[in-house]
């Protein structure tokens, strides 16, 4: 008793030691900021009191303000031109020497000429004659001496165009005056010049002088008034004041306190936890691999939160939450599955923005998903989870704006897109289940499922060795998962349990009843003593063997605990009346005795069954009465006493088995004939 105390204080002792190592993880990895204390949505009333500003602070123009403003700055961009005073000099010149100008009775062209050359070159002629077409300007800068610009209007600077229009108003089209026209649009050219780098200089010099701060604050300054309406603006304001807030109020004193928070509230919750698996999963809470499995999931999904959190909070719900508690309920059962969700939301809500959302979206999908037929490892079922986890985010997301806002306006098609795809990466559990099976040695429906494949190579190897027993498994699977069934226990672990039972009797099948064909007891050349050694022997052989072909733990515990610590009664009897002094122990099975329903199940219906053979032509009443026999020695020698089945439960097993043996032994009825 005192050892048993001693091992139950270290089983407990490690379990609250492993819990506090991950509390202690989680206060450390959880972000450490201050909460802003008011939660706002654009478009709402701010329900709260009139808002200061604690501080002095700015809000910055957002990407699209300042976009906008480069906009209007090409839209109304300044372009500057150089002005070369020489040329209108040096056409002068050529005018002036022109032989045909000079002579007297040309001066009256001569005249017309330089007067065209002061009015084109008064504000000057531009280089480009494409310019007007390809800038759509009003006005440009001629550049002066150290650069100092003066704005002429466009309207008075000459272009190719304007220059040949005005040369051909000034003059006929008689023979002379048409050679005087070709001779000055030849000799006329531009003397304003595009100077590019300065007009790129400027332009870019502009954008860097853009002001950048949109709103600014004082500390006092009301920044929302109680009742008034959160619109873009606002909505704007108060993002940049919360994140400004987090980083400005906060500091190392309040950074402790808030560790020391979260540590209680963590500690909190999985206490809650701990103390369910306690009282209402003590199998598990006992069993070190599936605990240490359950609080490492938990662990490893706040985690993925965190570190999703903290490179982009807005793609949270991309993480398929769902995926934990499908998981748990493929390898444990509904009720865990729902706890441990309900468990890793509550933790999570402590960092994850919007945290009332988020508990309601994440509860409501995964209670919901959970409801999902339980046979996960078939493709259509998974499929069919995937589509209600999306649908379920998408009318519980559009559910709580409508509540909170009145209207779907403001709703933003990325978060569907991210239901979507966390509905896509649900779809990795199968693999996620197969790794969890691999590195834990858990086993799964998925993993049972393909242990009932009878060409598997133990149970080839028992079709060849012992015939007979693979009959006599594959008729208790078949009893053992009907009484499953009818008490709400694992039926297919059930079955899969008692198929690999007997897998032992591959070693020595002769001297098992059923593998006895026409032949000689081969007992009867032995002492009592040996014939119980190879009939003990089985259960250990079987140990063996799946140890040998990788049978998971789960299987295993059938093959040990199919007789519990019962006693081989023929051969003990027989013994006594050999040597009355003799050693109870050497007739006596190792056990352990069941520890769960599932195994107590099997024990019950491999007896039944291989004690039913004994009787020829069973009637209903023999049946019935080797029923009630069995399980009454069953339960006098205590085999029950170690698993969690009730007496209840054990009366409709015991129906079960009747109604089953009494299927199999039935008799056709005869008819007379006529």
């Amino acid at each position: 008793m005192a050892n048993f105390f001693k091992f139950l204080y270290k089983n407990i002792a490690s379990k609250i030691l492993v819990s506090i190592v991950v509390v202690l993880l989680l206060t450390f990895f959880f972000p450490k900021k201050d909460i802003f204390k008011y939660e706002f949505y654009n478009g709402k009333t701010w329900s709260y009191g009139d808002l200061f500003s604690p501080f002095n602070f700015f809000v910055p123009k957002s990407k699209r303000d300042i976009n906008l403003e480069i906009k209007y700055l090409k839209i109304n961009q300044e372009f500057f031109f150089s002005k070369n005073e020489e040329i209108s000099k040096k056409i002068k010149k050529i005018i002036k020497n022109n032989s045909f100008l000079r002579n007297k009775k040309n001066k009256y062209y001569c005249k017309i000429s330089n007067n065209l050359l002061n009015i084109i070159y008064k504000y000057g002629y531009l280089e480009n004659k494409n310019f007007a077409k390809n800038n759509n300007i009003n006005n440009i800068f001629l550049l002066k001496k150290e650069n100092k610009p003066i704005e002429i209007s466009y309207k008075k600077v000459f272009t190719y165009k304007k220059v040949n229009d005005l040369i051909e108003k000034s003059f006929s089209n008689k023979n002379k005056e048409e050679k005087i026209k070709n001779f000055l649009k030849k000799i006329i050219t531009p003397n304003l010049f595009y100077n590019q780098k300065y007009t790129e200089d400027y332009f870019n010099n502009k954008i860097k002088n853009i002001n950048k701060i949109k709103f600014y604050f004082v500390k006092g300054k009301n920044i929302i008034k109680k009742n008034e309406i959160i619109n873009e603006n606002k909505f704007h304001i108060l993002s940049f004041f919360r994140k400004e807030y987090e980083k400005k109020i906060w500091n190392k004193k309040k950074t402790y306190h808030q560790m020391i928070g979260y540590f209680l509230m963590i500690s909190i919750i999985f206490s809650i936890f701990l103390l369910y698996l306690f009282y209402f999963q003590n199998k598990i809470f006992h069993n070190d691999r599936e605990f240490n499995f359950l609080i490492i999931s938990i662990f490893f999904t706040s985690i993925i939160t965190v570190l999703t959190l903290k490179y982009d909070s807005k793609i949270l719900y991309i993480i398929p939450f769902c995926i934990l508690p499908i998981s748990v309920r493929v390898f444990f059962n509904f009720d865990l599955s729902i706890i441990i969700h309900l468990t890793t939301i509550l933790l999570l809500s402590l960092i994850t923005p919007n945290s009332l959302e988020f508990i309601l979206l994440e509860i409501v999908t995964g209670f919901l998903v959970l409801l999902t037929n339980k046979n996960i490892y078939k493709m259509e079922n998974l499929f069919i989870a995937v589509g209600k986890i999306i649908v379920t985010y998408i009318i519980t997301f559009i559910s709580i704006t409508l509540i909170r806002e009145g209207t779907l306006e403001n709703i933003s098609l990325k978060t569907f897109y991210l239901f979507f795809f966390s509905g896509i990466l649900t779809l990795f559990v199968h693999p996620l289940i197969f790794l969890f099976e691999k590195l834990l040695n858990l086993t799964s429906d998925i993993s049972l499922l393909e242990l009932s494949d009878t060409n598997t190579p133990i149970l080839r190897l028992l079709s060849q060795k012992a015939p007979g027993t693979l009959q006599h498994v594959l008729t208790v699977a078949n009893i053992a998962e009907e009484a499953a069934v009818a008490i709400g226990a694992n039926s297919l672990l059930v079955k899969i349990g008692a198929i690999y039972h007997d897998i032992g009797k591959i070693k020595n099948p002769v001297f098992f009843t059923e593998n006895q064909y026409n032949l000689l007891n081969p007992h009867e050349k032995l002492n009592p003593i040996e014939s119980a050694n190879i009939i003990l022997g089985h259960v250990s052989i079987g140990i063996e063997l799946a140890k040998k072909y990788h049978l998971p733990n789960s299987i295993t515990d059938f093959i040990k605990t199919h007789h519990g610590n019962s006693i081989i009664h023929f051969f003990y009897e027989k013994q006594k009346k050999i040597n009355p002094k003799i050693d109870k122990k050497k007739f006596q099975y190792p056990g352990p005795k069941p520890f769960s329903k599932e195994t107590a199940i099997v024990m019950i219906s491999d007896s039944i069954e291989a004690a039913s053979k004994s009787i020829k032509n069973p009637s209903n009443e023999d049946l019935e009465k080797l029923v009630e026999n069995i399980v009454d020695k069953q339960k006098k020698e205590n085999q029950f006493s170690d698993s969690d089945i009730t007496l209840k439960e054990i009366e409709r097993i015991k129906k079960v088995i009747k109604d089953k043996l009494i299927s199999i032994y039935h008799t056709r009825i005869e008819y007379p004939n006529n």
